[in-house]
């Protein structure tokens, strides 16, 4: 007794959905009918002895039409399908999916949305929302002049008038020392960029080698990273048999360089890593100085093992 009335229960419900879903099938709406053929067919599962094959063939018309395809109903229809048919589980399945399916009241397919639009702009054009994107945030300037004053005033109020003028000629003067300390930095940097790169003075690579291990012995790694590379240049020229000058600059020796693809390919990052490291106006590290020394030796290596095609 108490399983036919829970049927009954869910009977009626569906029924009431399936209403609902059959109002909104009217207007053409493709999910609307597949919704409403969904809830027929479980009404149908609990009328007292269902004719499941003609269940199943309602429930296989809607998967075969349904948009965008689905498979949703397989198991429902295997359900119906087996010998005998197992009306119970087609019956709970189907509820469930009918369930989930279920149109909320006032749903529709086709609504012109135009007059919500409209209306949610003109909200949003009232002065009252005017100005909700910009910032309200002090810039740091203004907050770093809100810090002094506040300072000032503090010191005004704690030391006097001749104690606040003296805070302020000491906070000016250190301003002043920060920003020559600045200036210099950049001045010395910029010099360092524009500085010429020293002439060569061999053609030796195993030289200029021993040069750049001195160098990096002292925390010059500068000057290290630049003897290095212009031992591997000189390998890869000497083994290819180019003409060197020992005066020519690392860049000069560079542009007289040619090989195959591997030589190239790992001479390109030992090439940035000078770049870097002379140009760039910033201190070169022993990290750094490593990771240039690692790629030298490379090229070296390569160079030794083949000749390069000359130029």
């Amino acid at each position: 007794m108490r399983h036919r009335l829970a049927g009954a229960c869910v009977a009626l419900v569906l029924a009431v959905s399936a209403g609902a879903a059959a109002a909104q099938a009217a207007s053409g709406c493709a999910t609307a009918n597949y919704i409403s053929g969904v809830q027929a067919a479980a009404i149908q599962l609990h009328a007292p002895g269902p004719d499941a094959g003609t269940v199943r063939g309602q429930l296989e018309s809607l998967q075969g039409n349904a948009s965008p395809p689905t498979t949703a109903l397989q198991p429902v229809i295997d359900a119906l399908a087996a010998s005998p048919p197992d009306i119970a589980s087609a019956r709970t399945r189907l509820d469930a999916l009918a369930g989930v399916l279920a149109l909320p009241p006032g749903a529709t397919c086709h609504v012109d949305s135009t007059p919500a639009r409209t209306a949610l702009h003109d909200v949003y054009a009232s002065p009252v929302f005017a100005g909700l994107d910009a910032t309200s945030q002090p810039s740091l300037l203004s907050r770093i002049a809100q810090f002094i004053g506040d300072l000032i005033g503090g010191a005004a109020r704690t030391l006097g008038a001749a104690g606040s003028v003296a805070l302020l000629v000491a906070a000016l003067a250190a301003a002043i020392a920060y920003a020559a300390w600045r200036l210099r930095g950049q001045l010395g940097a910029r010099a360092a960029r524009s500085a010429p790169e020293p002439a060569g003075e061999t053609d030796d690579p195993a030289s200029e080698w021993r040069a750049a291990a001195a160098a990096a012995g002292r925390g010059d790694y500068r000057e290290a990273v630049r003897r290095a590379f212009r031992s591997a240049l000189l390998t890869v020229a000497l083994r290819g048999g180019v003409r060197v000058d020992p005066s020519w600059t690392t860049r000069e020796l560079l542009r007289t360089i040619a090989g195959d693809a591997e030589l190239l390919a790992a001479l390109a990052p030992a090439a940035d890593m000078f770049d870097v490291a002379w140009y760039s106006g910033r201190q070169v590290t022993q990290q750094q100085w490593e990771q240039a020394r690692q790629r030298c030796e490379v090229v070296r290596t390569l160079a030794r093992r083949q000749r390069p095609a000359l130029r």
